[in-house]
């Protein structure tokens, strides 16, 4: 019924936002307030299903929830992020289910539901926030911010411990800086990159992780014996002296140095590498202008498509004259406006894990260390 309606009016009515009320100028509307449903829905679900810590095998929501969480992290977020993964968990794991909330409640009829409820005097409230180009622009730019903000952070704490340029074993920490559980912190130490995520390359870490890791080969002891190495070798700045230093030093591995002299390489060889470097550096800073771009297009776009595609079908329905011929199209019509709702949802989950998933990839290159 709700493209019914649409469909007897505009096929882009359902996509628009509709105004409610205006407050000091601000002009709310339906898409505003999605987005505020979706950051209440999350603000009331996680703390009380995560509120602590539990071994138990989880079930019901917790189980659907947990089980999300858990692939992002082992399977999309850590084969980028390495030994940074916990530490941007918060963020990307926000971010994920944002946009998928965003999503989902855009796929159920809550225009019509409330339209049919109030006799007609409220309409359009509902809809999908992601089908406005305004929220999808600000995802996109809290991460492009976020991105580039971690990458001359990640310079600038090597630049104050005197680790920069030097590569040794890294450590996973979380997102309060402190070290990482024991299960996170090496994959090549308890299981080989090869394998699934939850198959350990050392069956004894399964029986006794404790036991098994405490050897000298515990990332940890390697860490602590590499830092005590860099400190007496390398030079620590202070905060305001590693800020300053950071920025012309990411912009210097913002893009490849293909002609960089290697060791016992003669040094005329930067004659080369400067020019194309500084060409390659101005592709890759409007690279990274375009990238945030065609995130917000990018699920902008899909997600106004849908919706759009549903009220052309019925208005297929609705341009034939005659009864008898409405049933004849209807009836097929009906039967593929089924089949493009359910692809809704699944768009609905794919478009927030391709969100995610790419802004995963920008992030790691950005904290990468400068190799």
């Amino acid at each position: 019924m709700m493209h019914l309606f649409l469909a007897m009016d505009d096929p882009l009515d359902d996509v628009l936002p509709h105004t409610f009320f205006s407050f000091l100028g601000l002009h709310i509307n339906n898409q505003m307030i999605m987005v505020l449903v979706a950051a209440v829905l999350m603000l009331l679900i996680f703390p009380r299903l995560f509120s602590k810590p539990d071994s138990s095998a989880p079930t019901g929501a917790k189980n659907f929830f947990e089980s999300i969480l858990e692939f992002l992290r082992i399977e999309v977020f850590r084969p980028a992020l390495k030994e940074h993964t916990d530490q941007f968990l918060p963020f990307l794991w926000t971010l994920f289910f944002f946009i998928l909330f965003c999503n989902v409640l855009g796929c159920i009829p809550f225009a019509t539901i409330f339209e049919l409820l109030t006799g007609g005097h409220i309409t359009h409230l509902g809809g999908a926030a992601t089908g406005g180009l305004s929220t999808t622009a600000a995802l996109a730019i809290a991460s492009f911010f976020f991105i580039h903000a971690n990458g001359l952070d990640s310079i600038a704490r090597a630049l104050m411990s005197g680790t920069y340029g030097k590569h040794e074993h890294h450590t996973e920490h979380t997102s309060d800086g402190k070290p990482g559980h024991e299960a996170a912190i090496d994959l090549e130490h308890f299981r080989g990159e090869a394998l699934p995520a939850d198959v350990p390359a050392n069956f004894k870490a399964v029986a006794d992780p404790t036991h098994h890791y405490d050897d000298d080969r515990h990332p940890r002891a390697i860490e602590a014996a590499a830092a005590k190495r860099i400190a007496a070798e390398g030079e620590k700045m202070t905060p305001l002296k590693a800020l300053l230093f950071a920025v012309p030093l990411y912009l210097w591995n913002f893009a490849p140095h293909p002609f960089r002299p290697k060791e016992g390489e003669p040094k005329t060889m930067w004659l080369a590498d400067i020019p194309i470097f500084s060409l390659l550096l101005v592709l890759e800073l409007f690279g990274a202008l375009v990238k945030p771009f065609a995130l917000a297009m990018r699920l902008f776009a899909n997600m106004v498509a849908g919706h759009v595609l549903l009220a052309v079908l019925i208005s297929l329905i609705v341009g034939v004259p005659v009864l008898a011929m409405q049933l004849t199209v209807g009836i097929p019509i009906a039967i593929l406006d089924l089949g493009v709702q359910l692809l809704e949802v699944f768009v609905a989950f794919l478009q927030a894990y391709i969100f995610t998933f790419l802004t995963t990839l920008f992030l790691a290159s950005s904290v990468a260390p400068e190799h």
